[in-house]
């Protein structure tokens, strides 16, 4: 399991984590933001699910790529991408490249006012203790 790979990896070189639960928490974490990163980054542009995986994994630290932790692959991203247009927040549309097709996907109305609401939910309608955790943990502030 990559989480095993990633904890050794930081433990051993990095002294990032503790103990081995930190990596869980973490990765945990991310799958959790998963999919409103997915809809973030299609909000910024019209994307294909291929690019959205290569965006992914830039800026990954080459020692860990190369210790089996490549970011999330297609088994991850094209369900999310398939869960987002299904719930109308991104609609997808094939194209021909080459010989081959290729879907490109667009952000909705809905999937814009998601991303909208999203971004004003950690200033208000939430308990104190929520807020300063986001801003300390999250946003680092």
């Amino acid at each position: 399991m990559h989480h095993e790979k990633i904890a050794k990896y930081y433990k051993k070189d990095h002294n990032l984590f503790d103990s081995d639960y930190d990596v869980p928490i973490i990765v945990s974490l991310m799958n959790g933001f998963l999919k409103l990163i997915i809809l973030w980054i299609i909000s910024k542009e019209r994307i294909h699910g291929y690019e959205i995986i290569k965006k992914m994994k830039e800026g990954l630290d080459e020692d860990i790529r190369n210790k089996g932790f490549v970011g999330p692959g297609s088994n991850r991203i094209y369900p999310i991408l398939q869960e987002l247009e299904k719930k109308g927040l991104i609609e997808g549309d094939l194209e021909l490249q080459g010989k081959r097709k290729v879907k490109y996907y667009e952000i909705t109305e809905k999937g814009k006012n998601t991303i909208n609401v999203i971004r004003k939910k950690p200033k208000k309608n939430i308990p104190p203790i929520i807020k300063d955790f986001w801003e300390d943990v999250i946003i680092g502030k």
